[in-house]
């Protein structure tokens, strides 16, 4: 008796196993390029709402300092007088936490000096900018950060 071996003379559909895994390398290196740029953006956009919110600060310190002749101090996390102490819409989604208090070798009836930290208690503990660290910001005008170029 002779056997019979059956071929199959139509093409067959579908991926192997090694072109699924060769695109899948693919991607993931792709994807791993993308997410270094991703991450820079997300910190740009953050250090960006710390500026945008220590300005915002600095005009309600000078509003309050135009009707009681002196600057407000507060710590973040208190937002005393209605001073808001986080830097976005939420204290959970902000980046910094702003606080104010005397220049240096001044009281707040002469200079106010603000700071926006980031990552700090209170808020989002996720986000840190190794880079820039702190934004201050006075009512002089001063402007600096614990980093260069941050401004």
């Amino acid at each position: 008796m002779k056997l019979r071996t059956r071929h199959l003379k139509t093409p067959s559909y579908g991926f192997t196993l090694l072109e699924i895994m060769i695109v899948l390398a693919i991607v993931v290196i792709l994807g791993g390029m993308g997410w270094n740029g991703y991450r820079h953006i997300i910190q740009k956009a953050g250090r960006s709402e710390g500026r945008a919110a220590l300005l915002q600060l600095l005009l309600q310190e000078e509003r309050h300092f135009s009707h009681q002749h002196r600057y407000q101090g507060f710590t973040a996390g208190s937002g005393t007088g209605g001073f808001k102490w986080y830097s976005g819409a939420t204290p959970e989604t902000s980046a910094y936490a702003l606080s104010a208090r005397a220049c240096d070798g001044e009281t707040l009836s002469t200079c106010v000096l603000l700071k926006a930290s980031p990552g700090a208690e209170g808020v989002n503990r996720n986000y840190g900018d190794t880079e820039c660290g702190a934004l201050y910001l006075d009512s002089r005008g001063g402007r600096r950060a614990d980093g260069k170029d941050c401004w």
